[in-house]
């Protein structure tokens, strides 16, 4: 081992990259010859999924289909959860051999049942056939949506009656194979409700039962259901307070200071929904027609004069007696004037779309009072504030909005505008450091694959690619004859390398002349040496004045002798 540590040691640093840059290439080869024949070797197995979830009823179809074909195949699975793989050279042949096949479709039986027919076929067989198809189209459907591994759909149609007492209302109902580890949310529930009732005349969506392959109802009950109508609501209450506060500390933290500004922000919120429907007539339209009728009448009457003693015979007229009579005469007119009116009708209909809307905003605020110190009129500064969030909340007086705005000696804080202010002012950026610090753990196992790549590039720029550059960015220097530079480079480098096994064999001739010393000494020695050596490669020049120094003291001594 000693040996092979010399051996580097001695090395130059062209030496040492093409030869760390040949075992480089080496592994590379290695590591990729071993992907090639791991991927050839799973090319070859049975791990490419034909077909899952399969009954045994299709793995029986789909397996004398893959033999007919001599497709080689492998059966993986229990139960009805049966799926098929092969090899990848094979795979899509495979799929290509079920679909076509009747695999595909003996699953649920859709409206290819009615591809055969007899004349023989009541009409009772074809509503039966026709309830099959509809159940195996909707199956087929509802297996089509992520996380269903298989589904199964029943439906009751009643028998049409005459009598509108005795009508009932069709139900349906369907069992969903879910994958493993998959919940059906509510929405999703809802829309397979949706579209099973629009699949079926007069099917209600609370008609309607799904359950799990455990047996459970995949929808809540109604109780369940207004929970989280309200843990909704609450969430959006919490959220538009605190997008209230934020918005309040936004605008005052610039004049006040960091930590020296509370806003607190209380809304009361009205989730039902208004539809308003108004019909406004007119009272003044258009005229359509207009009738006027004028009536005129006269007439004579003529009523007798009574005279006499009371009784019968003064009553009694006397036809002879055309005297003591009296003529009235009568006269009558009518006018009438009918005027019809187009009716002219606006229907407005108001339909309020939003999720909710605000009843009443309450906002408190209150600041340290260290900051009115230094401020003369503090009755107008506060009022000043309180215009300030009351333009933040959208203050609405009708609406019965109140902001109040106070005041506190806040305590554990520095004096207003002093040095630790500044430094709480920086603590900030402290936090963006922290956010970006958990932001690289997050994404470390990316990054440290992404340093690697730029050590290894930054390897072969400095270590292979410069060196080679410089090789032959040197040859081409020297001259036009090529043949006679790249001898004169090779020259070079041997005689550097026969220099520094020179150096190496001289250095342990050194080292076997200390053989008398003790190990301390043979030590401190080495570590002598080596230092020498490093000032040597380091420092050439002023090693080589310091010996013609002590060269010229020695001949000068030699010739006073």
């Amino acid at each position: 081992m000693e040996q092979i540590f010399k051996f580097i040691n001695n090395l130059n640093s062209a030496q040492r990259a093409v030869i760390i840059g040949g075992f480089s290439v080496l592994f590379l080869f290695l590591m990729g010859l071993l992907i090639y024949s791991n991927i050839k070797s799973q090319d070859q197995e049975l791990n490419y999924t034909i077909a899952s979830n399969l009954t045994k009823t299709q793995v029986m179809l789909a397996s004398a289909e893959l033999d007919a074909s001599s497709i080689p195949y492998s059966i993986v699975g229990t139960g009805n959860n049966l799926t098929l793989r092969t090899s990848r050279d094979n795979i899509n042949i495979a799929k290509i051999k079920l679909v076509t096949s009747d695999a595909s479709t003996a699953k649920h039986t859709g409206w290819e049942i009615f591809d055969k027919s007899s004349l023989g076929t009541t009409n009772f067989e074809n509503k039966v056939k026709y309830l099959r198809a509809l159940e195996g189209e909707l199956g087929r459907s509802l297996e089509s949506i992520s996380g269903i591994l298989s589904a199964s759909v029943k439906i009751a149609i009643p028998k049409e009656s005459v009598f509108t007492q005795r009508k009932t209302d069709p139900t349906a109902s369907a069992v969903l194979n879910l994958r493993e580890g998959t919940a059906l949310s509510q929405r999703q529930v809802e829309g397979i409700k949706s579209f099973i009732a629009s699949s079926i005349p007069k099917l209600k969506i609370e008609n309607i039962k799904l359950i799990n392959q455990n047996g459970s109802l995949l929808e809540n009950n109604p109780e369940s259901i207004e929970n989280l109508k309200y843990i909704e609501h609450e969430k959006y209450k919490t959220k538009l307070e605190s997008d209230y506060e934020n918005k309040i500390k936004d605008l005052l933290l610039p004049f006040l200071g960091n930590q020296r500004v509370v806003a607190k922000v209380s809304i009361e919120l009205d989730f039902t929904k208004k539809e308003i429907n108004q019909e406004i007539y007119e009272p003044e339209g258009t005229i359509r027609s207009q009738q006027t009728t004028e009536i005129a009448a006269q007439s004579d009457a003529q009523e007798p004069q009574k005279a006499g003693v009371p009784g019968v015979q003064s009553n009694i007229e006397d036809p002879k007696e055309k005297n003591n009579v009296k003529t009235t005469k009568t006269s009558k007119e009518e006018a009438k004037n009918v005027t019809n009116y187009e009716i002219s009708k606006k229907i407005i209909s108001q339909k309020n779309n939003a999720y909710a809307g605000i009843s009443k905003i309450t906002a408190a605020v209150t600041f340290d009072s260290a900051v009115l110190e230094k401020i003369e009129n503090k009755e107008e500064f506060i009022s000043s504030l309180n215009s300030i969030v009351q333009v933040a909340i959208g203050y609405q007086e009708k609406r019965g909005d109140s902001v109040t705005v106070k005041s506190f000696k806040f305590i554990g804080l520095q004096p207003f505008g002093s040095k630790g202010e500044s430094e709480s002012v920086e603590g900030s950026d402290e936090l963006s450091l922290l956010t970006t610090q958990s932001m690289i753990k997050e994404y470390s196992s990316y990054i440290q694959y992404f340093i690697a790549m730029i050590l290894l590039f930054i390897f072969y720029k400095k270590f292979i690619a410069n060196n080679e550059i410089t090789f032959f960015s040197g040859a081409t220097a020297e001259g036009k004859e090529n043949d006679t530079d790249m001898e004169h480079l090779f020259d070079e480098f041997d005689s550097r390398t026969e220099q520094s096994k020179l150096k190496a064999k001289v250095k342990s001739q050194i080292l076997n002349n200390l053989e008398g010393l003790t190990a301390e000494e043979s030590a401190k020695y080495e570590v002598l040496i080596e230092q020498i050596e490093k000032s040597v490669n380091e420092q050439p020049d002023d090693i080589a004045r310091m010996i013609m120094m002590l060269l010229n003291e020695g001949d000068s001594k030699l010739k006073g002798n």
